[in-house]
């Protein structure tokens, strides 16, 4: 069931960000720079709820990569300030590499190979 929901919540970022760039292109209202500091919050939120949902399923590898996906996105906030030529192109290849590793490790758990090793009892 959490597999479920963490599948949905990574389908509707992908269509939050499908519907907002359909929205700045049709509206013209919103800037670029506006639109991406929209999705890189709300993605930052979703992933937190993922992470949230299958921390304790998925393996330690997908946990640290996502983790670092929060803090790219986060840091992203401030490359917006520091150097905005870059903030759009750096936004896009971060938003790219996480929705293509959403849909890898959505596909991996479908097929069973994507677990958590099992925790020794007793550690020397």
């Amino acid at each position: 069931m959490k597999e479920r929901l963490n599948t949905s919540l990574h389908s509707l970022s992908l269509i939050a960000v499908g519907g907002m760039a359909a929205w700045a292109v049709f509206s013209g209202d919103l800037s670029s720079q506006k639109l991406m500091t929209y999705l890189i919050l709300f993605l930052v939120i979703i992933e937190i709820f993922s992470l949230i949902l299958i921390g304790k399923s998925y393996p330690e590898s997908h946990t640290s990569f996502k983790i670092g996906m929060i803090a790219t996105f986060l840091i992203l906030l401030g490359i917006k300030r520091m150097l905005p030529g870059l903030f759009v192109p750096l936004t896009i290849t971060a938003l790219a590499v996480n929705f293509l590793y959403n849909f890898y490790t959505n596909n991996k758990r479908r097929k069973g190979q994507f677990k958590r090793r099992k925790e020794k009892k007793y550690k020397l």
